[in-house]
């Protein structure tokens, strides 16, 4: 997330009368348009070669591409604002603001370089859509989450690349430009007053708010379709997001109905041990007393007997071991809600650990019902 607008707009007021013209009644005609962010390459610039390895579905997974160097150095010289001129009308620009970033012409080597490495995956492991969909998603969150100060407005996919880091808005178009590359249909998620950029998928069954899209989040691990509770220091997301569709693309996400049953489990599982945690604290709470009357009782039963009180010490036996076995009854009741306690602890643990991992944590919860 970042303080800033959606973009910085320069309006631009031309002097160009020798040259546009005049209308049939004499007035001046002005060129009308919008000039959007684009890359220039930077000629003698060396190339770099950039590795990354993150983790998906368990397993470490290492990308390493060689990223142009007159490309790279273009994109962090280019002007990221949108120019507008003439009779431009003021948000005419919006819808296609981002899709200058993802789409840019220079970019689609870098691209094509990039895919080559997840299709090399996807093919290896026999990935389908979905999962091809989650490697790739894996791989943008992974990437550092970082603000520059000095420089607010979004960067190129392939800056965020080269640096291996990015913030909200610069990581989701890193993955809407390789997801609308293999034809999914996708959309960046404008959060105006919180200030914060996702991505959307076509999820039948899903739908963030009133968007039509599932719920990416790139600045930190987790399921497609998995909106965050809070984002950068904690802002709760209220907002209902504009959306700007990035490409022509098809393709959704058909996973959804697991992700809900995996996050319905782990909202349960943390309502479930938050519970049991407060039995626990009850348990604990009743013990001492019910250990210290069976001392108590004890002790007396240890004084008759010494004292020679046969008749006094059976007469207090049944006492005692009644009181011993209502102590010894609540700590097993209490072991028992410990374990359970601790059993819905790792069904929470395993699903917070394994965001990178649906199908392996659909089947466990599959396996370990609440």
């Amino acid at each position: 997330m970042r303080a800033r607008s959606l973009a910085i707009v320069l309006a631009l007021t031309l002097a160009l009368a020798p040259l546009a013209g005049c209308s049939v009644n004499g007035s001046l005609r002005l060129p009308t348009g919008v000039v959007y962010p684009s890359i220039k390459p930077v000629e003698g610039t060396a190339d770099l070669t950039v590795s990354h390895t993150f983790t998906f579905e368990g397993q470490p997974r290492a990308v390493t591409i060689t990223v142009d160097g007159p490309l790279y150095a273009g994109a962090q010289q280019a002007e990221k604002s949108v120019i507008r001129f003439g009779r431009a009308r003021e948000n005419d620009w919006i819808s296609d603001y981002y899709p200058a970033f993802v789409f840019e012409k220079h970019q689609d080597a870098f691209f094509s370089a990039l895919l080559e490495q997840f299709r090399s995956v996807r093919d290896a492991e026999g990935l389908d859509s979905d999962r091809y969909v989650e490697l790739m998603t894996a791989y943008a969150q992974s990437l550092e989450y970082r603000i520059d100060p000095q420089n607010l407005s979004p960067k190129f996919p392939v800056e965020t690349a080269a640096q291996l880091a990015g913030d909200c808005d610069d990581k989701a178009l890193l993955l809407g430009g390789l997801l609308a590359r293999e034809g999914y249909d996708v959309a960046i998620l404008l959060f105006g007053p919180e200030q914060h950029v996702a991505l959307g998928i076509k999820a039948e069954g899903m739908e963030y708010k009133k968007t039509g899209y599932a719920y990416i989040e790139t600045t930190i691990g987790g399921f497609v379709g998995m909106p965050p509770d809070s984002v950068g220091s904690g802002t709760k997301l209220t907002s209902e997001p504009q959306v700007f569709k990035l490409g022509d693309g098809s393709l959704g996400y058909t996973a959804g109905p697991q992700v809900s049953r995996i996050l319905i489990t782990a909202d349960a599982a943390e309502k479930a041990v938050a519970a049991a945690a407060e039995r626990i604290r009850s348990a604990d709470a009743a013990l001492p007393p019910r250990e210290s009357n069976v001392r108590s009782l004890k002790s007396r039963i240890e004084a008759l007997l010494a004292a020679g009180d046969n008749a006094g010490y059976n007469a207090l036996v049944p006492s005692y071991n009644a009181a011993a076995a209502e102590y010894n009854a609540a700590i097993e009741e209490r072991n028992a809600l410990v374990a359970e306690h601790n059993r819905v602890v790792g069904i929470h643990t395993f699903i917070i650990e394994n965001l990178s991992h649906r199908p392996g944590v659909f089947a466990y919860i599959q396996a370990n019902p609440l």
